[in-house]
């Protein structure tokens, strides 16, 4: 087997080691760049806070509406007791229990609004859970996905790399380290094609002589333009 061609296969499978590579660290990439799924779990904590929030401020205002009745209750019960003969005094009464009422309006109003403002939170946070456990749901699909491809994918590495080694083994210490030196010069592709007696690298045109030399694989040829080692396939 010629020099030129056990290149060629240890350039194939670098590459191939290569794209594993590279799909690899876009799966780590993946895996760790959860930012979609750490914004939906935090808009969930929100709307669960708000709900929260919503209610306490009802009980709060259940509370001082409950409260406030008593208080009318009392005033009145006193009202109407007949234990006050003094006119002044019963005017008197008679103005608190009607600010007190109004007190009540008021407080009845919030309470009103509390009621409305939880409906309002307990329908975001049905949401939110919702949107939440679908994320969830489609994040573990997506992760599961990764990580299966993952594992096969360093599976393929170990099988290429046993593959390389084999091949390396048939090629001179010399043309490995020519070799080595063009994969780190030319963005990791050191042989090239010829078609149409040009480099496919480079496009660079070969002389016929050239063509022919590469096309026998006598000798190690490179482009003259990009100095790829060239192999005619």
């Amino acid at each position: 087997m010629s020099k030129v061609l056990d290149l060629y296969r240890l350039q194939q499978t670098d590459s191939q080691m290569d794209r594993a590579r590279a799909r690899l660290q876009a799966i780590l990439n993946l895996l760790e760049n959860d930012e979609a799924i750490r914004q939906q779990e935090e808009q969930h904590r929100q709307a669960k806070e708000r709900l929260h929030a919503c209610q306490a401020e009802l009980r709060q205002a259940e509370a001082a509406v409950q409260q406030q009745r008593i208080k009318i209750e009392q005033a009145e019960a006193a009202l109407y007791a007949g234990a006050i003969k003094n006119p002044k005094e019963l005017q008197d009464l008679q103005n608190d229990v009607a600010a007190l009422k109004r007190r009540l309006t008021v407080l009845e109003e919030r309470q009103l609004e509390a009621m409305l403002a939880l409906e309002q939170a307990e329908q975001d946070f049905a949401a939110a859970e919702q949107t939440w456990q679908t994320a969830q749901a489609e994040w573990s699909q997506k992760t599961g996905d990764l990580r299966s491809e993952q594992a096969a994918l360093q599976k393929e590495l170990e099988k290429l790399a046993t593959e390389r080694l084999g091949i390396a083994q048939t090629i001179s210490q010399e043309h490995i380290q020519l070799y080595e030196e063009l994969r780190s010069e030319r963005r990791g592709v050191a042989i090239a094609g010829i078609a149409e007696n040009a480099c496919e690298a480079c496009g660079a045109q070969l002389t016929p002589a050239q063509a022919q030399a590469v096309r026998l694989a006598a000798q190690i040829v490179r482009c003259p333009s990009c100095g790829r080692i060239l192999y005619g396939n």
